[in-house]
C-alpha cells in the first residue's frame, strides 16, 4: 500500500512562469479593455504599485476587488489561455504522473477562478483535490465580489498544518518569498525558479515545473521503498 501523500503547489509563478504580469494583473488588463481611459490609468497604476510591493494583503484585496468587479467568465478564460501558452505537454504529463501517487492541491494568494480555468485549459482539473485562495463570486447583475480564504502567506502554512491529520507526507512547491511559510510547514519543500538563477533559497531549487514535479515523484517513491524495507 502506498504512503498517503499530498503535493501542494502555489499558482502564480509556480504552475506557470510569470512573464511581466501575473494572472491577477492580466485579469485587470483584460477588464480594462472594456472600460474608459480613466479606468485603464487606474488599472495600470495599481499594477505598477503591486509590482513594487506597495500593498499589504488587505489593501490589495480591496483595490483588486474594485478593479475586477465587472470581469466576465470570458475574460478569465482569456487569461487562462495566455498562461497555458507558456507551458507545454511535458509539464502536464509530469503532473498527471504525480497525481497517480499523490493527491494534488493548490494554495494561492491569487484567484481560484483563474487557477481553475488554467487547469481546465490543461485538461487536468480532475487531478487536483482542492484549490484554495480567493474567489470571485458573480451575481445576477454581472458584478463580482471577493471571498478571501487564503489571506496571505501565513494562511498557507496554517492550511498545511491543518492537513497533517490526513496525510503522512506533505510536499510544498512554490516560487518565492511568499511561499516560504508554506514550504517550512511541509515535510519537504522546493522552489521553481523557471530558469532564473539570480535568487538563492535554502531549498532544492529547479529551473522548471517539470523538473520539480519529477523530483517530487522520485522523493515519494524513495520514501515508499524505505517504508517497505523497514516493514520487512
Amino acid at each position: 500500500m502506498r504512503e498517503k501523500s499530498l503535493t501542494i503547489f502555489d499558482f502564480d509563478g509556480t504552475l506557470y512562469p510569470i512573464n511581466t504580469y501575473d494572472s491577477e494583473q492580466l485579469l485587470i488588463l483584460s477588464a480594462a479593455k472594456e472600460r474608459g481611459v480613466l479606468f485603464k490609468k487606474r488599472g495600470n497604476h495599481f499594477i505598477a504599485q503591486d509590482q513594487r510591493g506597495v500593498f499589504d494583503d488587505t489593501s490589495f484585496h480591496q483595490r483588486y476587488e474594485k478593479l475586477v468587479k465587472r470581469a466576465t467568465p470570458a475574460m478569465i478564460e482569456e487569461v487562462a489561455e495566455l498562461l497555458v501558452s507558456h507551458i507545454g505537454e511535458r509539464e502536464k504529463d509530469a503532473l498527471l504522473e504525480l497525481s497517480h501517487i499523490s493527491d494534488l492541491g493548490i494554495l494561492t494568494c491569487g484567484t481560484e477562478n483563474l487557477a481553475e480555468a488554467f487547469l481546465g485549459k490543461l485538461g487536468i482539473e480532475d487531478s487536483f483535490s482542492f484549490i484554495r485562495g480567493k474567489r470571485l463570486v458573480r451575481n445576477t447583475d454581472g458584478i463580482s465580489h471577493l471571498l478571501v480564504d487564503i489571506s496571505g502567506p501565513r494562511a498557507k502554512a496554517d492550511v498545511v498544518e491543518s492537513l497533517r491529520k490526513d496525510y503522512e507526507t506533505i510536499i510544498a512547491i512554490g516560487d518565492g518569498p511568499t511561499d516560504i511559510p508554506m514550504i517550512e510547514a511541509a515535510d519537504y519543500g522546493m522552489i521553481v525558479a523557471w530558469n532564473k538563477q539570480n535568487r538563492q533559497y535554502p531549498y532544492d531549487t529547479f529551473p522548471s515545473l517539470e523538473s520539480a514535479v519529477l523530483h517530487s515523484i522520485d522523493y515519494l517513491e524513495s520514501n515508499r521503498r524505505a517504508l517497505e524495507s523497514a516493514k520487512r
